[in-house]
């Protein structure tokens, strides 16, 4: 690698670096212990999950990379030493991770959830436009056209269909490598939500 490469490589690197320390410093940041999802849990055991929703549809198995502490100092994910075995649960509406006993929220289908959930005070259902859901946001500290994130034209990916939607991200507190997902349809007669994805919480949850 030349000199020019190297010197490049490092700004690179050093922008990357600073722009992800500071998103995680500004207040357009989600926490899940902000989230309420009525009738079920957002966190807790699997004994509690299936008190509330009975048996999972469908499980799988899985592994997941734990995170040092180190990284909310240094601003950089640290290597694993090992990773984690999990099991995802599938509902209608939701999908949870569960390690051991303790079972997350990882997934909302917002259509099919029979209630609105909420972040802290903020409703969201599936009448929820885009439109309302950036305006609130934005008046509650969580977003900001200028520092927030968004995807413009993607295709749906979590049901592998070609529906057209927009992303928008907000960086996740449990986890500052990852950011929790908003996605609604992005069609002429539909701007609706669908459904939000939430990273799994790494920090101060149930991957240690």
């Amino acid at each position: 690698m030349t000199i020019r490469r190297l010197v490049l490589f490092f700004i690179i690197g050093s922008f990357a670096l600073k722009a992800q320390l500071n998103a995680q410093s500004c207040n357009f940041v989600i926490s899940l212990n902000e989230v309420r999802v009525p009738g079920t849990i957002t966190t807790g055991t699997y004994s509690q999950l299936v008190e509330s929703l009975g048996y999972p549809k469908s499980r799988f198995f899985s592994t997941i990379n734990p995170i040092s502490h180190r990284c909310l100092n240094e601003g950089m994910p640290i290597a694993p030493k090992s990773n984690v075995q999990c099991e995802y649960l599938e509902y209608d509406a939701y999908e949870y991770i569960r390690i051991g006993d303790s079972v997350q929220l990882v997934f909302v289908n917002i259509e099919k959830a029979l209630t609105p959930i909420y972040i802290g005070d903020i409703t969201i259902s599936s009448k929820k436009s885009q439109k309302v859901f950036l305006s609130e946001m934005t008046r509650k500290g969580l977003w900001s056209e200028e520092l927030s994130r968004y995807k413009v034209g993607e295709i749906e990916f979590h049901y592998y269909t070609h529906s057209k939607v927009k992303n928008f991200c907000v960086d996740f507190k449990e986890d500052p490598c990852s950011s929790v997902v908003f996605t609604f349809h992005d069609s002429f007669l539909n701007k609706k939500i669908w459904w939000i994805e939430f990273p799994i919480m790494r920090i101060d949850g149930i991957v240690h």
